[in-house]
């Protein structure tokens, strides 16, 4: 089978979706899958792509403004041209080239947010375009991708009538090391993340803070001039790599996810950092139901997914932490997070789906 990915992205190789696609196209080439990316992006530096999958057909496509339409249909002619058995595609705005493009391939979207609510947590252009043509795009997929089971459920979804499966995001758990437990005086706790997004909750781990001075939060990606009044027990370092951020991570007893996903109008989420936190072996306290969490697991505290979530688990979280600090989740516990076991199971609904096409 031969897959084209189509991407559009603009973040470097420390975002999940970096990672995400990369550990991807490794675990479909075990699986006897020819992939091809195709990226689209405002950046001009795509040699991050080129190191990780210098085996792999890879094209980018620059654009602004001003070209992304030419753009877009210069990436889905290179596609067409390559004759793929069919396109894979993270959901994004519509661009008219896409139906050129499913006209003679099978398109198959991820679906990885509500994108009614989140396109439009900073209204703008970008919400009312999607809103008007999101139709569009949806009508003419062969396949949808969820990644959790509340997205599949959502009529503005549920409406198209379209084959589609439930894949939460996964992790290469060989790629990362279990981290020895520290040995703190007092709790440290971190969060990797952007302070420009409303649902992480960056604001409410400021808050956390104010209540438990004695403990220290490392906040990775966040910029302080974001934020004002912080407490001294907070410290931001800014966009880090990996191997950057590794040492850090060691260093800590828990980490902290998604805590305002309540903010997007979303219940249920898989964060790649959450599996990202697991991975290294750091419990973590979370504010929404995880996917891959049905039932409660004890290294995870799950808070009310509301406003007020950390004012009304004060003592839920003191608890949590005085429980696990210096401790480390086994790495059998987390087994099922790994893309191998997630990846298969895409691969058998791409197969799915190509049978229907070909009908």
């Amino acid at each position: 089978m031969k897959v084209a990915i189509l991407l559009h992205w603009n973040a470097g190789e420390d975002s999940g979706v970096f990672k995400k696609i990369v550990s991807q196209v490794r675990i479909w080439k075990i699986l006897g899958i020819q992939t091809s990316l195709h990226i689209i992006s405002r950046n001009s530096n795509f040699s991050a792509w080129q190191r990780y999958l210098s085996d792999v057909p890879l094209t980018f496509h620059k654009y602004h403004f001003l070209t992304r339409f030419k753009v877009w249909r210069e990436a889905i002619d290179v596609i067409l041209t390559a004759k793929p058995d069919l396109v894979y595609h993270r959901y994004d705005l519509y661009m008219p080239s896409i139906k050129v493009l499913v006209k003679q391939v099978p398109l198959i979207l991820e679906i990885n947010t509500n994108d009614l609510k989140e396109y439009c947590l900073h209204p703008g252009l970008r919400c009312w375009y999607n809103r008007f043509t999101r139709r569009f795009l949806l009508s003419k997929a062969a396949g949808l991708v969820f990644v959790t089971c509340e997205l599949s459920q959502l009529p503005h979804f549920a409406i198209f009538r379209k084959p589609f499966v439930v894949i939460s995001n996964g992790i290469l758990l060989q790629d990362y090391p279990q981290l020895p437990p520290p040995n703190n005086r007092f709790p440290r706790l971190v969060f990797i993340g952007t302070g420009n997004q409303p649902w992480h909750g960056v604001d409410k781990i400021i808050k956390l803070a104010q209540y438990f001075p004695s403990w220290t939060f490392e906040l990775i990606g966040p910029s302080r001039s974001e934020f004002k009044g912080c407490p001294s027990n907070v410290r931001f370092w800014g966009p880090l790599t990996r191997s950057e951020y590794e040492p850090l991570l060691a260093q800590c007893d828990i980490a902290l996810g998604t805590l305002a996903l309540h903010r997007k109008a979303m219940q249920e989420a898989c964060p790649l950092k959450v599996r990202e936190y697991l991975a290294y072996g750091l419990p973590v306290i979370i504010g929404y139901k995880d996917t891959d969490f049905t039932e409660s697991a004890p290294f995870i505290l799950r808070l009310p997914n509301s406003e007020d979530n950390i004012e009304t688990s004060l003592s839920a979280i003191k608890s949590f932490v005085s429980k696990w600090k210096g401790k480390r989740v086994p790495r059998e516990a987390i087994a099922h997070l790994d893309l191998e076991v997630k990846e298969s199971q895409r691969v058998k609904f791409f197969e799915d789906v190509l049978r229907r096409f070909n009908k």
